[in-house]
């Protein structure tokens, strides 16, 4: 096995060169044995919709039962709805098989634990440990079969409180949310218009990441051409969200959390916003403005999952599209629920969406930008930009990578927890500005990985 794979919130790698068969029956055993160290004999297996998927699914509760633990199977699912059914079943420990945003031809595995949380970092090096060492337990698990698609379904619609004439314009990519999207939105609103519906791991149209402006550009051009009043698009999992305002404009995650944040904190003694080291300078200007207080973590979904459930936090989320709430709901990241949230406060707010955030300071900035390096490399150049970093300027954030804070922005460069990746963001009051920071850090990056 290719231990790269082990990643610092899952495990993820290329199929079938890095994820196999032969991994997922590896990692069904180490779980297995993992959750009988922990007195639990029962978890949660689903799969989305990649084409390796399957595959991998059948080894994975193979694997598991193998070691005595029987599974409750959900099938072909998003994460979300894993999410959802393992609360409603009451089984917590679980595997969800997925890449989540990344090309088609990845694959890998979330692994959930207790209080139905991300296993956290000291839990998950526990895991890695028993899936290195390879000493399973050996028993008889049964495997039984429960969907609970339709009452995630219901759910989702029953949180929905929306103007039902909106002309709304939705692109799930391929991914795994076209399965039931339309028994959710055609429920909401008269006139919905779909995108790439057709469920198809392959993802023949666009990558399934709404969070690069790239994979929006026909969801943006049809906002316009249609005059619809929003462009909704998620992820291939379905627990991110991309929003297209009624002008064919994309809006960034830390502009949706500003609204998010607008909205919900007036209402709640508890103030605390999670945000990322990704995030805009203006979305903690937002946050204090209406009388918040932003906590700033490191970057990964699963890390700001558990952050939110220690810090008490009733909003939270990270630049990437992940978006956490635990006012109305059960704390996990879901882009379906996110999106209907933003519906339900511009029904309230009687607004477009464009004039959700139209009174917010202006930065420029960039959308991630992302520098091949090898595995064994990233982290050592990262180590030099933060060496370089602080030995020059006066506000660095190193709880992950280097976040230089200015007066006017930050530069951000940090290694990807997901792919062989550095990636940057800039940001600064001007464009001059923004060019100059891009500028040096790029160049830095760039002359340490070839030095």
């Amino acid at each position: 096995m290719d231990y790269n794979i082990l990643r610092e919130n899952d495990i993820r790698g290329i199929y079938p060169d890095q994820i196999n068969k032969n991994v997922a029956l590896i990692v069904g055993k180490a779980f297995g044995t993992y959750i009988l160290s922990k007195k639990v004999n029962t978890c949660l297996v689903g799969y989305d919709n990649r084409t390796s998927g399957k595959t991998l699914h059948e080894k994975i509760v193979e694997g598991v039962l193998s070691t005595g633990v029987s599974v409750i199977d959900i099938g072909l699912s998003t994460t979300p709805l894993f999410n959802f059914s393992a609360r409603e079943l009451n089984v917590p420990f679980g595997i969800m098989i997925t890449a989540s945003h990344n090309p088609s031809n990845h694959n890998g595995f979330k692994v959930f634990g207790d209080n139905f949380n991300h296993l956290e970092q000291e839990e998950l090096n526990k895991f890695y440990n028993i899936i290195k060492n390879e000493s399973f337990k050996s028993g008889k698990g049964i495997k039984t079969s429960n969907s609970l698609q339709k009452e995630y379904i219901e759910m989702l619609v029953s949180k929905a409180e929306v103007n039902k004439n909106l002309k709304v314009i939705i692109d799930t990519g391929n991914g795994t949310p076209s399965i039931f999207i339309k028994d959710i939105f055609d429920k909401l609103f008269n006139d919905v218009i779909y995108l790439n519906d057709k469920s198809d791991g392959t993802f023949p149209v666009h990558n399934p990441d709404p969070n690069d402006p790239e994979n929006l550009t026909e969801l943006m051009s049809l906002v316009k051409e249609k005059n619809a009043d929003i462009g909704l698009a998620f992820d291939g999992d379905g627990d991110r969200v991309g929003i297209v305002d009624n002008k064919g404009i994309m809006v960034p995650t830390d502009t949706l959390l500003a609204i998010y944040a607008e909205n919900l904190i007036p209402k709640f003694k508890n103030k605390n916003v999670i945000i990322d080291v990704k995030c805009s300078t203006g979305l903690s200007k937002e946050i204090k403005r209406v009388g918040g207080n932003p906590i700033m973590v490191k970057n990964g979904s699963a890390y700001i999952e558990n952050e939110m459930v220690r810090l008490n936090c009733l909003l939270g989320g990270e630049y990437s599209g992940h978006v956490f709430f635990r006012d109305d709901f059960a704390g996990y990241d879901d882009g379906i629920y996110a999106s209907i949230r933003l519906l339900n406060i511009m029904y309230e707010t009687n607004k477009n969406c464009s004039d959700l955030y139209k009174h917010m300071d202006k930065f420029y900035n960039t959308p991630e930008i992302k520098i091949s390096a090898p595995e064994e490399l990233k982290w050592s150049v990262v180590e030099k930009i933060k060496e370089y970093a602080v030995s020059k300027e006066k506000d660095v954030l190193t709880i992950d990578g280097v976040r230089i804070n200015y007066d006017d922005g930050f530069s951000l460069i940090r290694g990807s927890n997901t792919s062989e990746y550095i990636t940057l963001r800039f940001e600064a009051k001007s464009e001059k500005e923004l060019n100059l920071r891009k500028r040096e850090y790029i160049n830095l990056v760039e002359y340490y990985i070839k030095n």
